[in-house]
């Protein structure tokens, strides 16, 4: 089973992980197209109704899109099939999926970025791909950054309160 899968399983099985990396995961960053079809389905579901969705539910809801071929639902009932509830170690999958979203931003950037070097991109000039790279390269789980004014309030007080020599 590949990265992609293994992501899928447990988005599908592991509630822990699914809440902590769904917010960071885009469809874009899928590289098979019915993957990203099983992503948003999964996405949309745990946005409405706020819990992980089954197999059947899914396979519902991709029967019910009307762009899909009959190739691409089997397909994707292929690969329904074969996510399973094996889930992997909690800390090593979150690890892996960051630096997974990491490669696949950076990727997508630098893609971006030539189209836009090669003047393909016609919306946007040369000086939009220091931002793109630097979205890119800012991708991360950790959502610790700044501070907490509110831990250790009162020490922070009296630390301001305190008259120097």
């Amino acid at each position: 089973m590949n990265l992609e899968l293994t992501i899928l399983s447990n988005l599908v099985y592991n509630e822990r992980y699914a809440r902590k990396v769904l917010p960071f995961l885009k469809a874009e960053y899928f590289t098979d197209k019915s993957h990203k079809i099983i992503f948003l389905e999964i996405h949309e579901y745990i946005s409405q109704y706020d819990s992980l969705p089954s197999l059947n539910a899914l396979s519902i809801e991709c029967q019910e899109r009307v762009d899909l071929t009959d190739e691409q639902f089997k397909t994707i009932l292929e690969i329904l099939n074969v996510l399973s509830d094996d889930t992997s170690d909690y800390d090593w999958i979150v690890d892996t999926t960051e630096k997974w979203c990491q490669e696949r931003a950076i990727y997508l950037s630098l893609m971006e970025s030539v189209k836009i070097a090669d003047g393909q991109d016609s919306k946007r000039d040369k000086g939009a791909i220091p931002t793109i790279l630097s979205e890119a390269l800012g991708v991360s789980f950790d959502q610790s950054v700044g501070h907490d004014y509110l831990d250790n309030a009162t020490e922070r007080f009296d630390f301001y309160q305190r008259k120097e020599d």
